[in-house]
């Protein structure tokens, strides 16, 4: 349990901090991303890492797990359409954050139900 929660976190102090690097590089002239551009980022970056948590369920979970990421995906562009209001990526950021460990929770109650050991 302690562990999940760790990974979990370390999982979004990883997106986290690849945002600030790409905001970094913009700041410093390289190859100025658009708030799309970076929401686009963090939106793969999330799916990236629910998809790396799904390889640890059996074959047959299959079907549940494409349901949480497109739940996930439909949130975070529900998010992205919050960044076009406000034009502010840190509520972006704190939106995604939230569908991440939604996500990720969504996951492992799939884990315990299948009875599928833990790969963390």
């Amino acid at each position: 349990m302690v562990r999940k929660a760790l990974l979990s976190v370390a999982v979004i102090l990883v997106a986290v901090w690849a945002t600030g690097k790409a905001q970094e590089t913009e700041q410093n002239g390289g190859g100025a991303l658009t708030l799309e551009e970076q929401a686009v980022q963090y939106k793969a970056t999330v799916l990236m890492v629910l998809a790396n948590r799904a390889t640890s369920l059996p074959a047959e979970s299959e079907p549940a797990v494409a349901v949480v990421v497109e739940e996930a995906t439909q949130q975070l562009d529900a998010c992205a359409a919050g960044l076009q209001v406000h034009q502010q990526l840190w509520q972006y950021k704190v939106c995604g954050s939230a569908v991440l460990q939604q996500g990720l929770n969504a996951l492992s109650a799939l884990q315990a139900a299948n009875g599928a050991s833990a790969s963390v």
